[in-house]
Order: C-alpha cells, then sequence, then structure tokens
C-alpha cells in the first residue's frame, strides 16, 4: 500500500511539473533562444565616429525588415538638411499593391541597421508597430517634417539622445521673432558674412582650431528650417555652381551614415567642367549652400581648387567609410569633419587599413550570393546584434560569406568580443569554416 502511494504521489509531482514546465514554455521564450528585436541606443552610439558612407541612391528602394527576418517596406527617400549636413529622417512606404495603395511613415536614420551583405536595413518594429505610428503625407512635407512630429517619431524609436540637433529660440509661436531672437539671427549673419562657412585651421598638434561654438551653431537645425528638408531623391542630379554662375557639375550621389544620421559627403559629377570625362569628387555637405530659389547648390570653389580636390573615376569609388579617406575631403576644403579622423581611436586601425588596401583580401563585395551564404552571414548578423553588452564596433564587424567559409573583419573593444563573435559563427558555420581576423581596438592612453 505505501508502495502504491509513493508511485502515486512520485507520478503526480511529474504531471505537475510537466504541466509548469508546460505553462512556462508558452508564455515565456526559451532560454536558448535569443531576441533579435534588441537594437542598440542612441546613447550607445558615438555621434563622432565615422560609421558608414551608403549611396543614398542605393538605400532608396532598399528593402526595410525586421529582426524576425519580416519585411516592413521599403525606403521611399530621405529627408535632408544640406545647410547642416544631416539625414534628419528616412521615409519609408508598406503596404499596398505594386506601388497603390502605399502608406508613408518616417523613422530616425539611427533606428536603421545596415546589412550591407544582405543590402536590407533592419528596424527594430513590428507591422503593428509601422502601422500604428504616425503617417508621412508627402504632399505636405513641410508639416509631416515639423520639430514637435519628428520628437514624436524619435521618441516612439526610443531615439530621444539622437533628436538634439533642433535649433530652440530661433521663433516664436506666433511666427513673430523677439528681440533676442532678432539679435541672435543677426549675430548668425554677422559670422557667416565675416568667416567663410566653416573654414578652420590646425594648430601646431593638428587640433582643430575653429570655435567649437560656432560649429555647434552651425551643426543646428533652425526649427523653421524643418519644412525645407530637402528629398535626397531631389538632391541627386541638381546643378552645383560656384559664385561666379559658373556650373561646376551636378550631384552624382549622396554619401551617408545613418547610424549617426549625417551625410558624408556629396559626390559632384564635374567632368565637363574640368575636362577630366567620367572623373567624380567629393565635398563636404556643408560648404554647399542652395541658392535663393533652392533650385540649385553653390559651392565657392574656383576651377583650380576643385581640380586639385580629391577626385575619381566613376568606376573607381574610394572606401569612404574610412576615416583617414573622408577626412582627406574635409581638409581639402578646410572643412571640420563631425567624426574624428585619429586613427588610434576610431575602429579602423592602421594594421588593418595597410590589409584592406591588397587586392587579394576579402571584402563585403566579396559576400557569396547564394541563399545559403547570404543566410549564414544573416544569421551570425543577428546573434551578434541579439548579444548582450556588445560594443557598436563589435555590431559593426564585417561578415563575409563565400561557399560556406566565414571570415569576420573589424576592430572590437575587447579580447572578450572577439571571442564571444567568434564563438557565435563557430556555432552556425562550424569552426573549422570560420577566419576570425577581428582586432582588439587600439586606444591611447588618455582613454
Amino acid at each position: 500500500m505505501k508502495r502504491q502511494l509513493h508511485t502515486i504521489l512520485a507520478a503526480t509531482a511529474v504531471s505537475a511539473f510537466a504541466c509548469s514546465a508546460l505553462a512556462q514554455d508558452t508564455t515565456n521564450p526559451q532560454k536558448d533562444q535569443r531576441d533579435y528585436s534588441r537594437h542598440e541606443s542612441a546613447q550607445e552610439r558615438r555621434a563622432d565616429r565615422l560609421n558608414g558612407a551608403a549611396k543614398a541612391s542605393e538605400l532608396i528602394g532598399m528593402e526595410v525588415k525586421n529582426y524576425q527576418d519580416e519585411k516592413l517596406g521599403n525606403v521611399e527617400d530621405l529627408g535632408v538638411d544640406m545647410e547642416s549636413g544631416r539625414v534628419v529622417q528616412v521615409i519609408l512606404s508598406y503596404g499596398g499593391f505594386i506601388g497603390i495603395g502605399k502608406s508613408l511613415t518616417a523613422v530616425p536614420p539611427g533606428a536603421l541597421h545596415h546589412d550591407t551583405a544582405a543590402e536590407v536595413l533592419h528596424l527594430n518594429a513590428d507591422k503593428a508597430k509601422l502601422e500604428s505610428a504616425p503617417k508621412f503625407d508627402a504632399d505636405k512635407w513641410g508639416e509631416s517634417s515639423s520639430s514637435n512630429r519628428l520628437a514624436a517619431i524619435y521618441s516612439l524609436y526610443g531615439e530621444e539622445p539622437a533628436f538634439n540637433f533642433i535649433g530652440q529660440g530661433e521663433t516664436r509661436r506666433d511666427g513673430q521673432r523677439n528681440q533676442t531672437d532678432q539679435r541672435q539671427t543677426d549675430q548668425r549673419q554677422t559670422d557667416r558674412a565675416a568667416v567663410p562657412r566653416n573654414v578652420v585651421t590646425r594648430n601646431n598638434d593638428q587640433a582643430w582650431d575653429q570655435s567649437r561654438s560656432a560649429r555647434a551653431r552651425q551643426d543646428m537645425i533652425p526649427a523653421e528650417r524643418l519644412g525645407k528638408l530637402e528629398r535626397a531623391s531631389k538632391l541627386i542630379g541638381m546643378t552645383v555652381k560656384n559664385r561666379q554662375d559658373e556650373t561646376l557639375g551636378d550631384v552624382d550621389n549622396i554619401l551617408v551614415d545613418l547610424t549617426s544620421g549625417r551625410v558624408v559627403a556629396v559626390v559632384l559629377s564635374s567632368g565637363g567642367f574640368l575636362g577630366m570625362g567620367d572623373e567624380l569628387s567629393a565635398v563636404p555637405p556643408t560648404a554647399l549652400q542652395f541658392s535663393a530659389d533652392r533650385d540649385s547648390l553653390q559651392l565657392d570653389t574656383t576651377k583650380e581648387q576643385l581640380s586639385s580636390a580629391p577626385h575619381f573615376k566613376a568606376n573607381q569609388w574610394p572606401d569612404f567609410a574610412q576615416p583617414e579617406q573622408a577626412g582627406g575631403i574635409y581638409r581639402a576644403y578646410q572643412v571640420e569633419p563631425y567624426f574624428s579622423t585619429d586613427a588610434t581611436t576610431d575602429a579602423d586601425n592602421t594594421r588593418r587599413n595597410v590589409r584592406d588596401r591588397n587586392d587579394q583580401t576579402l571584402t563585403p563585395l566579396d559576400q557569396g550570393n547564394s541563399p545559403a551564404d547570404i543566410r549564414t552571414t544573416a544569421s551570425i548578423r543577428k546573434e551578434i546584434v541579439a548579444a548582450d553588452n556588445m560594443s557598436v564596433n563589435a555590431k559593426n564587424v564585417k561578415i563575409i560569406t563565400k561557399d560556406g567559409r566565414v571570415t569576420l573583419r573589424g576592430a572590437v573593444n575587447s579580447a572578450e568580443e572577439k571571442r564571444l563573435i567568434g564563438e557565435i559563427a563557430n556555432g552556425i558555420a562550424r569552426a573549422a569554416n570560420v577566419d576570425n581576423q577581428l582586432e582588439v581596438k587600439r586606444t591611447t592612453s588618455g582613454d
């Protein structure tokens, strides 16, 4: 009798335990399942670092997915403020059928993660969130770009720390300027008239010598200028002239750093003016100004200066995602870059840069096109992004899969990050197929 009682009690306990476990499995994700919805917040990113340099023409039309690999929509356009060199919002289209009946909404640029290998943008959202977000009316561009609307959008996607570029006190709510506002405006106009826009010099230790407050003023966008944000698609193809009203060329493309919400450079097609055929040149965005009717851009330069500035052939683009390469553009026009060009503190260090110049070195362009290779790269990226306590550097390492073999490239903040990323890749592609070339980021003694 006792043995039967023990058997019944044991069976009851096992049954209760199984039911409890089943209930937990249905309400909570399994421990070994990663939550791919997590994404680094704006506070975790450094706004003073060059995080990428994507062509606006390639971003427009690019597919947007969430971290569960569900398609959310496509990039319709980018809202750009050229005078401050900022990408303020990314316009997404979703729904509809073959472009008919589609809806538009805006997201902060920093909320998107660009997977260059898979040629897709990731957004931490589901379809319901996108559909409940404020709609963007392309016919009312100014109203859809107001400060209040932008603040709500940045808040919706957890990007409040990045929403710090709107100048306050520019105009009163009734549209009339008070005396303080007018004095600030007059002072800005005086500053701009007295000194070429954003022109700087370097002192003996190669540090920028320009007043930081003056640069900060230019980086801000007055609230009333938000209604004049330009579509990147409209800027591409726009005529660029000098102050003598000579046509220098046209805007061939715009390079953008989505993570920082910045325009890295404006690429000009100026072969006709310079007599160099298919040559292109890159210009810092803040070196350009709009004409009075905003139908063209003006660059304060001469033919000789433009000829001596960095230029390249249309089929041989430099890697402008390298701070050293992009920094050369800013130096040519004596403009202070928004990003650090110090090789000891940037993610790309000297040894890796030298290796990257070797033609036999794998680059993201060597990514295999087979579905299996693309899935492998995407799976590794998801695991890295979802992992706890990974730095921004770690989440942006290069992952190149070719014929089943994975190469990990880039700089990470610690040996532990290198090990963890290697383990993630080993678990997905098997250790024998993984070449871990990650390097621990060097820092200066003051870091």
